[in-house]
């Protein structure tokens, strides 16, 4: 991941170099936002007034897309350790603990580290501690008679990687609260930084890249933007502003949620009911609409259970991977729709739109393709290379199947047919 080059109007606090220690007492003088709906400086405070607490930093919860804990890791790495050993200090913690991936190459000296798969439902209290105890990812409800009750009961307070630096800075004079934001565009993804209260308009532009279509807020457990909105959208310190995705005319919205949607499916810790099957009928769906197979009925029927997923769930993670998908359909609606309306794919990207196509140096002339047609959308005759016809061609994939010698591809541009049937080996 590359870093954006920034204008002269934005800071550049959180990447700014190490300038030395900071005190507990410096630390619990801050009021620090929070990044996964954990109140970080509430929490210090009341874990620092009951003592013998536990601290908790948390690397392993990031999106896919923004991984932005591997990336303060390796270009921060004295930052995050002076912030995290005033915030030990500041609470008063007689226990830490950190929670990485494995690829990601960071230590603390004397705090239990604790390597897993990287994962959204992390971010979920109940779901890191049940991961440092038992291993296993699963989130629950987690009530609490005092405000920092955390691991074991004990007073426990959380801290992630940005929020972490973010102490670190807002101790240093001049400090201007910013974000890191990973932006991705047609050309790649970069990690900007941008100073809270950023039009998401500022960030299309910084990034040189076009917003032709909607604008993906927040990755996995965000939102889609309509590009005639990007303005009313202004950068906070909250994870919805970890990814911006930026999509143009060679992009695929329908792909893409298609997408969204299984890796929905593959994250879900499965412990809460309308999570667990609300991710596979989003799967179902989206692969439906990409396949040309949907119905209008489908997409009713993401923004009808879209909003019971959001209130059921037990973590952030069911909560905002509902909202993804709702907002997909609200903004993304016609492109969705003329891939089962149209049985097109506007972008190309969709296979299941790509037409078929015989491979002249495959085909043997031997008919069978012909005869499974029910468009007669396929010419030719016994010994010639036979031609299919897209306009009438359905796409049912008939003629793949029975072709045994496999010379029924996808046209991917590559491949050149005859204009009509010719001998078979004639053709070059």
């Amino acid at each position: 991941m590359e870093k954006m080059n920034l204008t002269a109007s934005q800071a550049e606090i959180l990447t700014a170099p190490y300038a030395g220690e900071i005190s507990a007492q410096t630390v619990l003088n801050l009021n620090i936002p929070a990044k996964y709906a954990i109140p970080f400086t509430e929490t210090l405070k009341d874990v620092h007034e009951r003592g013998n607490g536990v601290v908790i930093l948390n690397m392993a919860a990031d999106d896919a897309d923004a991984p932005i804990s591997a990336c303060l890791a390796e270009t921060q790495a004295d930052k995050l350790k002076a912030a995290f050993k005033a915030v030990a200090e500041a609470a008063g913690a007689t226990e830490c603990w950190l929670v990485k991936t494995p690829e990601i190459n960071f230590e603390l000296s004397g705090v239990k580290t604790v390597n897993a798969e990287r994962s959204m439902v992390l971010r979920e209290e109940s779901a890191l501690y049940h991961m440092i105890l038992s291993g296993e990812l699963r989130s629950a409800p987690l009530p609490k008679d005092f405000p920092s009750e955390g691991l074991q009961d004990k007073p426990t307070v959380v801290v992630d990687a940005e929020t972490l630096v973010r102490v670190y800075a807002a101790a240093q004079p001049g400090y201007e609260e910013t974000k890191l934001v990973a932006v991705r565009t047609p050309n790649g993804t970069k990690l900007g930084e941008f100073k809270t209260g950023t039009s998401l308009a500022d960030i299309v532009a910084e990034s040189g890249a076009k917003a032709e279509k909607s604008v993906l807020l927040g990755g996995l457990t965000g939102t889609f933007v309509d590009n005639t909105e990007l303005d009313s959208c202004k950068v906070d310190t909250s994870a919805l502003w970890d990814y911006v995705g930026i999509y143009g005319s060679k992009d695929c919205m329908a792909h893409l949620t298609e997408e969204l949607a299984k890796r929905a499916r593959t994250e879900t810790c499965q412990k809460c009911v309308l999570c667990r099957e609300g991710t596979w009928h989003f799967e179902n769906i989206f692969n439906q609409v990409a396949a040309g197979k949907a119905k209008k009925d489908d997409l009713a029927m993401v923004e009808d259970i879209g909003p019971l997923i959001h209130i059921g769930s037990f973590c952030s993670f069911g909560q905002g991977m509902a909202n993804v998908f709702v907002s997909s359909v609200r903004t993304n609606r016609k492109e969705l729709e003329l891939h089962f309306v149209k049985k097109s794919c506007p972008a190309g990207v969709c296979k299941a739109f790509s037409k078929p196509v015989i491979d002249p140096a495959k085909c043997t002339g031997c008919t069978d393709c012909l005869d499974v047609c029910d468009e007669d959308a396929i010419t030719g005759k016994k010994k010639f290379i036979h031609i299919i016809d897209p306009d009438m061609c359905e796409n049912c994939g008939k003629c793949a199947e029975v072709c045994e010698e496999g010379a029924i591809v996808p046209q991917d541009g590559t491949i050149r047919v005859p204009k009509k049937p010719v001998r078979c080996g004639s053709f070059s």
